[in-house]
């Protein structure tokens, strides 16, 4: 059975909405792994009160930078420059991704932070139990499938086995916000599972515009499209933990927006608006994991 977890409800819970940041532990055989005598990896991510963790390599943000010293005081950043692939790099020592490009890192050094970021896509984690390898990737519709990359390089660069690995799926938009066309629809259906693409209930749902409504008549599941790419790649259910918010809608009590989301944010700007103005528009996060 898939374990899964809210962050929306986690800081309901502990009364704190206010926060800039959350970070879980990785499951194991459903339950939490957590041990007294050794330390296991965790993942997170910044949230939308933390501002936008932007990244490029030919420009400075230094909120992000400050905000992830003020959490990682004692380690290295390891970033990339995200473009919508699958490709991954090893990250050994501080620096070994700098200038490169791609969507994701693996690594054995717990002096590192692999870091991606994200506004709706797919933040995946991680992590070996055994070799204490662990890593983070970003997997956009384009990319989706990189999760089944990374586990086959743990194994062949760390050694890792399959029934060792725990994987993490962070917050994402889920399919109550994310309509596309029947192209797209029928490219996840037949590379990911039919179960990830549903009909719109109807033409005239309140989470789109209704003049967008017969362009975009599915509903994806990138939840699902994922479970399959990792239970393919021989990941077990049982170590796997999922966050059910959607980065698109969900809202704490007060309706304040928990995460930021290129749906929400940018995705609706007027069409002269371009690329680089609409991504700014957006409040983008970093997703990490870490030992």
């Amino acid at each position: 059975m898939i374990n899964e977890i809210s962050v929306k409800d986690e800081l309901e819970k502990n009364n704190t909405p206010e926060a800039k940041y959350v970070s879980f532990p990785f499951y194991c055989n459903s339950e939490i792994l957590a041990s007294d005598s050794e330390k296991h990896a965790r993942w997170g991510m910044t949230l939308l009160c933390a501002k936008s963790m932007r990244f490029r390599w030919n420009e400075t943000n230094e909120n992000r930078t400050q905000m992830l010293k003020s959490i990682f005081p004692n380690q290295k950043i390891a970033p990339l420059e995200l473009i919508h692939s699958k490709e991954i790099f090893e990250a050994k020592s501080e620096g070994d991704t700098k200038n490169l490009k791609g969507d994701g890192i693996i690594t054995k050094n717990p002096l590192l932070v692999p870091c991606v970021t994200v506004a709706d896509c797919v933040p995946i984690f991680l992590y070996d139990k055994k070799t204490k390898a662990f890593a983070a990737f970003h997997s956009g519709w384009k990319g989706t499938g990189i999760a089944g990359l990374g586990v086959e390089k743990l194994c062949s660069i760390y050694g890792s086995q399959k029934e060792d690995i725990c994987a993490a799926i962070g917050p994402h938009i889920d399919s109550c916000c994310y309509f596309v066309d029947e192209e797209r629809a029928d490219y996840f259906a037949k590379n990911f599972g039919e179960s990830c693409v549903s009909k719109a209930e109807n033409a005239t749902d309140d989470k789109k515009p209704n003049s967008l409504a017969q362009q975009f008549p599915f509903r994806l599941s990138l939840t699902k499209a994922n479970l399959y790419v990792l239970k393919k790649a021989g990941i077990k259910e049982e170590n796997i933990v999922v966050a059910r918010d959607c980065t698109c809608c969900t809202a704490f009590k007060n309706g304040t927006n928990v995460f930021g989301s290129f749906r929400r944010q940018a995705a609706f700007l007027d069409e002269k608006i371009d690329a680089d103005t609409r991504s700014r528009s957006m409040t983008v996060q970093a997703a990490f994991v870490y030992i």
